[in-house]
C-alpha cells in the first residue's frame, strides 16, 4: 500500500464511498465498483434493502464525515436534512421511564439513508473518485500472497474482465464473498460470531401535517417492563416527512399490512406514536426488513493475510441496525484508514486489525443488548454488578441533567463507555437525582 497507481473499492454504499474518499489522497486513481444502477436522486436501490428503515447519524459519525469531507453537514442540511437537538427534541420512553426534557446537549442531522448516501456519493465523485455501475465483482486476482485486482462482469451480460489494482477494499456488505475468495487464495476461512435476537422492522413514511405544532420532533418508545419485545420510533426527515419504524424481537415482528401495522403501533408501551400517525397521510407502502443479526467475521485473527486487501463495513462487522450505529461505524472506519495511511501504515494485515479494533465498541453495545433479549444473562459477579450499575444509571439519566449529558455523549459515540462507570457517575448515583433543568 505504498502511494499507488490504483485502488479499487467493491461496493458503492456508505462504507465503500467513505473508504474511497480516504484512499483518494494516497492513490492516483480510486475506482468504486458497484453492482446496482445508482439513481441520480436520493432513492431506494436493491443493494441496500435496509435503507427504507430508520437510520441515524451519531454525533461521532457526523463528525467523522466532516473530517473526511469538510463542510459535509452543511451540504446535508442544504439537501434537506432536519436538525435534531438531543434530548430536547425527543419524546423518549426508555426502559427506565420517560426522559425529562433537558436543554439541548447535541445537535445532529436527521435524514433518510438515501439522502446521506447521495450526498456522500456526490462528494466522492467531485473529489475524483470514479464509480462504475452495474458491474459485479466475481473474484480477486492475485500473484503469490498479494492481491492484484478483481475480476468483474456486467450485470446486464457480457464477458468477464480484470481490473488491476494496487489495493482492493471489499465494502460489499453482508453479501460479501470475501470468505470464499480468501479460501480460494489459500488464506483460510475466518471464524464467524453470530448473535441473533431475531428482530424485525416495518417502516413507512408519513407526511408531516400542515400546522403541526407539538414541541417535540422525535418519538422513541423502547421495549420495557409492560411490553418487553416491541418498540417504535418516529423521526422527521427531508421532504416534510416522518419516517416511522416499528420493531420487535424474538420473531415478534411488526406486520406490513396497514391495519395490523397500526395495531402494532397501538400495542407499544404508550399510545403517543399511534395517536400521532393514525390519521396522518401515508406516503407509500409499508416495507419490512428481517435480516438484522449481528455478524462478525474475524479476519484479523487469520494466521496469514494477503497484501493489498482490506475488508470494511458490514462485510467485516454487521450489527443490529436497531441501535443505529452502522453509518457512523463506516465513517469512523474510513477516517481511521485515512489517518493510518497518512501516518505511513501500509501493511494490510495491520490495517485489518485496526478495522476490527474500531468495530469493537459498537459490537459490544449491540451484542450485549441482544443477548439480554435472548435471556443470556451474565454469569460472573462483576458483569452482574456492571449491569445493575447501568440500570440505575439509565434511571438517573432520565431525571438528572449531568448524567443525561454524559449518557448522550456515550450514546453518540463522542465519549468512551468508561465514563459511565467513572468516579463522577458513581458519585452521582450515590447522591441521587439532581434537580431537572
Amino acid at each position: 500500500m505504498e502511494h499507488g497507481r490504483h485502488a479499487v473499492v467493491i461496493g458503492g454504499g456508505i462504507a465503500g464511498l467513505t473508504a474511497a474518499v480516504a484512499l483518494n489522497d494516497h492513490f492516483s486513481r480510486v475506482t468504486v465498483v458497484e453492482r446496482d444502477a445508482l439513481p441520480g436522486v436520493p432513492a431506494f436501490r436493491s443493494g441496500v434493502p435496509q435503507s427504507r428503515h430508520l437510520h441515524s447519524l451519531m454525533g461521532a459519525g457526523e463528525r467523522a464525515l466532516g473530517d473526511l469531507m469538510p463542510g459535509f453537514s452543511d451540504e446535508l442540511y442544504a439537501a434537506g436534512a432536519v436538525p435534531l437537538r438531543t434530548p430536547y427534541d425527543h419524546l423518549w420512553l426508555s426502559p427506565a421511564g420517560w426522559c425529562h426534557r433537558f436543554a439541548p446537549s447535541h445537535t445532529v442531522a436527521s435524514a433518510s439513508r438515501e439522502l446521506v448516501e447521495w450526498v456522500i456519493r456526490g462528494r466522492a465523485e467531485r473529489s475524483g473518485v470514479q464509480i462504475i455501475q452495474r458491474l459485479e465483482t466475481v473474484a480477486l486476482t492475485a500473484e503469490g500472497r498479494a492481491v492484484t485486482g478483481v475480476r468483474v462482469r456486467p450485470r446486464d451480460g457480457g464477458d468477464e474482465r480484470e481490473i488491476t489494482a494496487d489495493v482492493v477494499v471489499d465494502a460489499s456488505g453482508r453479501r460479501s464473498n470475501a470468505d470464499d475468495w480468501l479460501v480460494s487464495l489459500g488464506f483460510g476461512e475466518p471464524e464467524v460470531t453470530r448473535v441473533d435476537s431475531r428482530p424485525g422492522y416495518s417502516s413507512r413514511y408519513y407526511a408531516i401535517p400542515d400546522g403541526f405544532a407539538d414541541e417535540w420532533r422525535v418519538i422513541s418508545i423502547q421495549p420495557g417492563p409492560s411490553q418487553p419485545l416491541r418498540g417504535g420510533a418516529l423521526v422527521p426527515v427531508e421532504g416534510g416527512r416522518w419516517l416511522v419504524s416499528l420493531y420487535g424481537y424474538l420473531d415478534d415482528h411488526p406486520p406490513t399490512d396497514e391495519a395490523a401495522f397500526l395495531d402494532f403501533a397501538a400495542s407499544l408501551r404508550h399510545p403517543v406514536l399511534y395517536d400521532t400517525v393514525r390519521n396522518a397521510e401515508a406516503l407509500g407502502p409499508i416495507h419490512g426488513f428481517r435480516h438484522m443479526a449481528n455478524e462478525r467475521r474475524h479476519y484479523e485473527a487469520l494466521p496469514a493475510w494477503p497484501e493489498g486487501f482490506l475488508v470494511v463495513g458490514d462485510a467485516a462487522c454487521a450489527v443490529n441496525p436497531v441501535y443505529a450505529q452502522g453509518m457512523s461505524m463506516a465513517a469512523m472506519t474510513a477516517r481511521t484508514l485515512k489517518r493510518l495511511l497518512a501516518e505511513g501504515v501500509r501493511d494490510a494485515a495491520t490495517l485489518q486489525k485496526e478495522v476490527a479494533a474500531g468495530n469493537e465498541r459498537a459490537w459490544q453495545v449491540a451484542v450485549g443488548a441482544d443477548r439480554a433479549y435472548l435471556g443470556e444473562a451474565p454469569m460472573d459477579q462483576e458483569s452482574r454488578r456492571t449491569g445493575e450499575h447501568m440500570r440505575r444509571l439509565l434511571e438517573l439519566a432520565m431525571v438528572d441533567a449531568t448524567v443525561n449529558k454524559t449518557f448522550f455523549d456515550v450514546m453518540m459515540m463522542l465519549a468512551e463507555p468508561d465514563e459511565l462507570s467513572g468516579p463522577e457517575m458513581t458519585a452521582r448515583l450515590a447522591q441521587g437525582p439532581g434537580r431537572p433543568l
